[in-house]
């Protein structure tokens, strides 16, 4: 099956939404999911020292957001830009689908633009100040971060097929961020900055059945989990890509890139210098499209694989003030 990739530069600001609440169910928890044997057996081959670089198609489709103004295109350097502005954009695995902060009207409004039709609508989320979203494999629900005062975060999941809302929130800490669908669409994962709290979906209702201590993937002195860090699952949900902040350099904005496996506990390090990951996707193919800086002010596109995590470029041009990427597939 094709990938097709979407790059997408954008800053952080907050938009609104809110919903009705899901109650969750806390009552299993565990630092371990229990992964089939053929699942393990199938990660411990491709753990080869003569494994290929990793790949793209070279017909891939990009989305880029700088400034507001937001650009599609079959390359990460060919790029027309669209007749809409907006931020916090992410992208449909249909790819015709592009969900963006609005702001010119003084408010926050999110909007759906279709890139075929140009057809551009708000969506009625409420009045909480929004953080972050993503699509579901499938494009049918729309996870959305939302901040309802100071300290307090929900995920309010957004169906696409009939408007309806459902929240999730979290009783301990009363704080969900970034939420991230696994590639196959069966688990939903976000994190309070302490742990890593992994769902369930059904009908579109999510199930509260594992909690990973942050702890676990933050090994090294100085690494933790902060509100910027997104954490996704790979293909056969047996790892977990995610970037944590270093609070032991003089920079505030350096994120790693991680792997870490589930069953054993090991972390493998993708991006550990000093060269911060802005954003980073996992795709169904077990490939890693992320955003590295190349100074202060840009950042590049690369690629990465489970099977080999050196990073291989796929772009030419450095974009201004980069934060986010995206993947339909």
């Amino acid at each position: 099956m094709r990938t097709n990739i979407y790059i997408i530069i954008t800053t952080i600001i907050f938009a609104s939404c809110g919903g009705q609440k899901q109650e969750v169910d806390s009552t299993q928890q565990s630092d371990t999911l229990v992964m089939p044997e053929e699942t393990l057996t199938a990660f411990r081959t491709t753990q080869s020292d003569d494994t290929q670089k990793p790949a793209h198609n070279a017909d891939n489709f990009f989305a880029i957001e700088a400034d507001g103004k937001i650009m599609v295109g079959n390359s990460a350097d060919i790029l027309k830009t669209t007749d809409i502005k907006g931020t916090d954009i992410t992208l449909a695995p249909t790819g015709d689908i592009i969900a963006y902060t609005d702001t010119t009207d003084g408010r926050c409004t999110v909007h759906l633009y279709n890139i075929n039709t140009k057809n551009d609508r708000s969506l009625d989320l409420g009045i909480y100040n929004y953080h972050s979203r993503s699509f579901s494999p499938d494009g049918n629900l729309l996870a959305v971060s939302c901040q309802f005062d100071e300290y307090s975060c929900m995920v309010l999941l957004y169906n696409m097929r009939d408007s309806s809302l459902t929240s999730i929130a979290n009783p301990d800490t009363k704080a969900l961020y970034n939420p991230t669908f696994s590639p196959d669409g069966r688990l939903l994962s976000c994190h309070d900055m302490q742990k890593v709290l992994v769902y369930t979906l059904a009908n579109g209702i999510a199930k509260h059945i594992k909690t990973i201590s942050c702890d676990h993937l933050c090994v090294d002195n100085g690494l933790s989990i902060n509100t910027s860090c997104k954490i996704q699952f790979t293909p056969g949900n047996d790892r977990i890509v995610y970037t944590c902040a270093d609070y032991d350099t003089e920079r505030d904005d350096l994120r790693h890139l991680n792997i870490y496996d589930i069953a054993n506990g090991n972390i493998l390090k993708i991006l550990p210098g000093d060269k911060s990951c802005k954003d980073f996707e996992v795709s169904e193919d077990g490939n890693i499209y992320f955003l590295m800086e190349a100074d202060s002010c840009h950042a590049a596109a690369y690629l990465a694989s489970l099977a080999n995590p050196s990073p291989v470029a796929i772009s030419k041009d450095k974009f201004n003030n980069a934060t986010a990427l995206r993947v339909a597939y």
